[in-house]
């Protein structure tokens, strides 16, 4: 985040510092919007379109945005930018709002830079359209739903437009949220990139009861999780006598479930959900 101030800062100087910091940190931050004056005004169109704006914006880019769209928008653990089209807003002033203010309730975070700079990385994501536009990747999006469904167990813990499994992600909309690759890594080395809802735990009480499952929530005093059969499960850390978090997902590598063609196909279907 670039802010100025002045050197000997007011109390209100100060009050406003500390709020856009710990704004900085939930994502989408209406403190944010407020000190932009794009979007204090009704600018729709991006003013900073010429080739140098491009560039200037691919430089922001590359040091705020690739680490998880890729280098090139080709995607990763954020999706791909190349298609045009965004979930969350296609027209400059939605794009141009959720590079600075981030999209809450994703792993988005804003990218607090002056408003030029903003536009300019508009500019950028724009151009990465122009070079072919969606994904193509190889497979049968319609064979892959069929293996979904009866290999591998994937329904019993994943959701799909309400039917499903709780216990792994809702899938509903991944080809929103990852590019293929990402998808086919998460497959085959499903430890390698764990988001935070899909922490595995497990417990041991002082009676000697086990529990494994996804953490909820924990705090100083107790710990909550959803267990292999989708139980809630909450316990006062007063009684147990072991928590391991060991950094590994529930899901085993499905590799052993799929492979070659068929892989293709599943990550085709999984890349082809984009709910809205």
């Amino acid at each position: 985040m670039i802010l100025r101030l002045p050197a000997r800062k007011s109390r209100a100087g100060r009050a406003l510092l500390s709020a856009l910091l710990v704004a900085g940190t939930v994502g989408a931050t209406p403190l944010v919007a407020q000190i932009s004056l794009t979007l204090q005004s009704d600018t729709a169109t991006n003013p900073r379109t010429s080739e140098a704006d491009v560039a200037a914006g691919q430089r922001v880019f590359r040091t705020s945005c690739a680490i998880c769209h890729g280098a090139e928008g080709e995607g990763g653990a954020g999706p791909p930018l190349t298609r045009g089209d965004f979930r969350h807003g296609s027209s400059d002033r939605a794009l141009f709002r959720n590079i600075l203010t981030g999209i809450r309730g994703t792993g988005m975070a804003g990218v607090y830079r002056p408003d030029t700079q903003i536009w300019q990385v508009v500019s950028y994501v724009r151009s990465l359209a122009k070079g072919g536009g969606d994904v193509e990747i190889p497979g049968d999006p319609e064979r892959g739903r069929r293996l979904f469904e009866t290999r591998g167990g994937c329904p019993d813990c994943h959701r799909i437009d309400g039917h499903g499994g709780r216990l792994g992600p809702d899938l509903s909309a991944l080809g929103w949220r990852r590019s293929p690759a990402h998808i086919r890594e998460s497959l085959l080395e499903p430890d390698r990139a764990i988001e935070d809802d899909e922490r595995t735990v497990r417990v041991k009480t002082g009676a000697g009861e086990n529990a494994t499952g996804v953490l909820l929530s924990e705090d100083t005093f107790s710990i909550r999780l959803l267990d292999e059969n989708e139980n809630l499960r909450a316990f006062s850390k007063s009684d147990l006598v072991e928590i391991d978090k060991p950094g590994t997902s529930l899901m085993p590598p499905m590799g052993g479930f799929f492979r070659g063609r068929e892989l293709d196909d599943l990550v085709a279907y999984l890349y082809s959900l984009r709910k809205e």
